[in-house]
């Protein structure tokens, strides 16, 4: 696996946890202060759990949040 990918997976672990541990709804830019991430990373993190359908996503105005798929 290409070492871009293997960090897109790692951090999408990280963001899974979270979701999975808190079973709350998150801005994605506040889910990346909580897990030390940048808007970049959490975006390709998300992006990858949604075509997984592990998370859903849900826009409210300008912001996007999301929470894990069983919440």
């Amino acid at each position: 696996m290409r070492e871009e990918f293997k960090e897109i997976g790692e951090n999408a672990g990280k963001v899974w946890r979270y979701l999975n541990d808190k079973r709350i709804e998150i801005a994605i830019q506040d889910l990346s202060k909580k897990i030390d991430l940048g808007v970049i990373e959490i975006a390709m993190a998300v992006g990858w759990l949604a075509k997984e359908k592990n998370i859903t996503i849900e826009r409210k105005g300008y912001l996007f949040y999301v929470s894990h798929a069983g919440f």
